[in-house]
């Protein structure tokens, strides 16, 4: 054998050797529980540039799931999701792997069998549904393993909705008894909503209110929005149709924000309000303006915006209800009620989407729950408000009759008036003078009322502008450090850049690191680590003298400064200064001997017309990575890295 030939006899050892150590560890398929999630047991991987191929996937950086832990929201990267399984029986078993995020663009399966060669399965709602091996609204996944097989699965994950991972393993027997009662659930929830339509579209049909069919199209659009986004729509009204899938969502949720904010305005007469009815006018506008341009924009731009639209929306909606509420408006409380259930479902809804809930069957189906509530309610403020209006007209009858009746014995009443004609002159003097008594008390009342509600008022004003600078305070300062925060950070270093580049001066950033922070938390604990927190940031803060520096908590043990109008060899003379005083520190109250060191990345110079103030930042923070890189306890420029 020749030595080339050697070597790439070696050298393909060396990469079996190094994906048997990358790889997941194999699990026991028959020690997973039917209908058990498998976040715990997947491993995930971010490919930002959605280009790694399935023989490249080892070079990306893996990490293992956790329970309810594979929601990722919307993002452009493409997401690879690994689930090594062995079977050690003695008899072959077969599984369902359930993906149940139905909206997901494309996910692709590679899967093997002991090493050998890749099978790939394509999945997603961009390919028609005849595809799927199983037909069911979710992705379901035949899994068959003989005894002493292992199998490893890889799913590549490409989409323009929220990035959701929700894999479940089954017995088929389970998964069909679960699916039946979940079946029996949309079955209810959508025969509520069907009876709604044709029961208030019936209503419209016969007393001709425009709000009967503004709310029969609202309720319609909701149970077209939830059937898409539930899958059921893809796979009973057009399997084929690709296309619309994507943007049935969108334009159902829209006609959702559009009905509901027509019907508002009209149910709660808006008109008599001319702020709240232009906020409703522009937010109908916009709505309607997404559904006429969904094809034009990206699904993800526009799904934000239609969850934030129909937020607000919502929102008004509440406000609007409990100002008539409070108005008299009696149909109101139902409105108000109605809304304030199904907000809280869309805001839970919204939060899972954008990754700050975990998925779950809560999450998941609550706006079923709250629209199903809030559809009956506003069933019933429009039938309240018919029966308002039967109720004044008949009430106006029976003043019409009270006012004959009164007319009546107004006239027999009119010789008895003449006789006490005179005595009520008497009378009406003496009426005269209490009358003049209690206008002056009354106004002597109104006017202590008057300054005392003034008094009070201005005390909550002050007490509420108090607190507001309280808040704004808090907001832009971390409360560990006492130092300025990340968001006010890049604020100021947002407008210094745009100043240095109009008065082309130079201006540092400094990026200081606390070495070795890890360590010292699992050795000292984190109160310890803390107070080291603590203790640096007010040594560092000591250190820089100038008002228009600007030291700040970039997050974690991460520090970071900016310094207008300093060159760079200044710059590096200040972190010097703030590394040798970090190294003098004295902690023998934690622990005898404790001392701690920083490394300190730097960028400087004087910017150019179109340099962005993120560069500064991510420049100084690649020459804190070389110094942390290259032994710590150092300050590096970045034109040394």
């Amino acid at each position: 054998m020749s030595i080339r030939s050697l070597l790439m006899v070696l050298g393909l050892l060396f990469s079996v050797s190094c994906m048997a150590t990358t790889s997941a560890a194999a699990v026991e398929i028959t020690s997973l529980s039917s209908g058990s999630e498998l976040d715990s047991v997947l491993q995930y991987a971010e490919d930002p540039s959605a280009a790694v191929p399935v023989a490249a996937v080892d070079t990306l950086e893996w990490h293992w799931g956790d329970k309810n832990s594979m929601s990722f929201g919307y993002t452009a990267s493409v997401y690879w999701f690994r689930l090594n399984l062995q079977h050690s029986g003695t008899e072959a078993v077969t599984r369902l792997l359930s993906l149940s995020y139905p909206v997901l663009d494309h996910v692709r399966l590679h899967s093997r069998r002991h090493g050998g060669d890749w099978e790939v399965l394509e999945l997603g709602d961009k390919h028609p549904f005849a595809e799927r091996p199983v037909d069911h609204r979710f992705f379901v996944i035949p899994l068959t393993m003989n005894p002493g097989e292992q199998t490893e699965l890889l799913f590549r994950v490409e989409t323009s909705s929220s990035m959701q991972f929700p894999l479940s393993i089954w017995e088929e027997r389970d998964f069909f008894v679960n699916d039946q009662k979940q079946i029996l659930g949309m079955g209810l929830y959508y025969g509520i909503m069907i009876i709604m339509v044709l029961y208030n579209l019936f209503v419209y049909l016969s007393v001709r209110e425009a709000n009967y069919l503004y709310y029969v199209l609202y309720v319609g659009c909701m149970g077209g929005f939830l059937a898409s986004l539930q899958g059921l729509n893809f796979q009973f009204l057009w399997p084929e149709a690709t296309w619309w899938n994507d943007h049935s969502i969108l334009i159902f949720l829209g006609g959702v924000v559009l009905f509901v904010l027509v019907f508002t305005r009209n149910f709660l007469q808006l008109k008599e309000i001319p702020l709240l009815n232009r906020l409703f006018n522009g937010l109908a506008l916009l709505a309607f303006f997404i559904i006429l341009f969904s094809n034009l924009f990206p699904y993800s731009s526009m799904i934000r915006l239609l969850i934030g639209a129909a937020v607000l929306g919502i929102s008004l909606a509440i406000i609007s209800g409990i100002i008539r509420w409070g108005q008299g408006y009696s149909s109101a409380r139902y409105y108000t009620i109605a809304w304030s259930v199904l907000l809280l479902g869309g805001v839970i809804l919204a939060m899972n989407k954008f990754d700050l809930l975990p998925r779950n069957f809560f999450t998941e189906n609550i706006v079923q729950v709250g629209s199903v509530v809030e559809v009956i309610l506003l069933s019933f403020a429009l039938a309240d408000r018919l029966n308002n209006e039967k109720r004044k007209r008949y009430t106006a009858q029976l003043i019409a009759l009270e006012h004959e009746k009164v007319a009546r014995k107004s006239q027999e009443a009119a010789l008895q008036q003449e006789r006490n004609a005179r005595l009520a002159q008497e009378k009406a003097l003496q009426h005269e003078r209490e009358a003049r008594e209690a206008q002056e008390l009354a106004l002597a009342i109104q006017k202590q009322a008057t300054e005392t509600l003034e008094q009070r008022v201005k005390e909550r004003t002050l007490e509420l502008e108090n607190a507001n600078r309280k808040l704004e305070l808090m907001s832009i300062t971390d409360p560990l450090t006492n130092l300025r925060n990340r968001r006010f950070f890049d604020q100021i270093m947002q407008r210094e850049m745009a100043r240095a580049i109009r008065t082309r001066e130079s201006i540092c950033v400094l990026m200081i690191d606390v070495d070795h922070f890890k360590k010292v938390n699992d050795v000292h604990g984190h109160q310890a680590g803390d107070e080291i927190l603590r203790v640096v940031a007010q040594a560092v803060r000591q250190t820089v003298h100038r008002s228009t520096d600007l030291l700040a908590r970039y997050g974690g043990e991460e520090f970071i400064m900016v310094l207008p109008g300093t060159s760079a060899d200044g710059a590096e003379h200040v972190a010097e200064c703030i590394r040798n005083t970090i190294s003098r520190l004295n902690f023998d109250r934690i622990s005898a001997g404790l001392r701690v060191s920083v490394s300190i990345g730097i960028h400087g110079a004087v910017p150019g017309y179109q340099e962005s103030h993120e560069n500064w930042v991510r420049y100084a923070d690649e020459a804190l990575y070389y110094a942390k890189a290259n032994g710590r306890n150092q300050v590096v420029r970045y034109k040394d890295s």
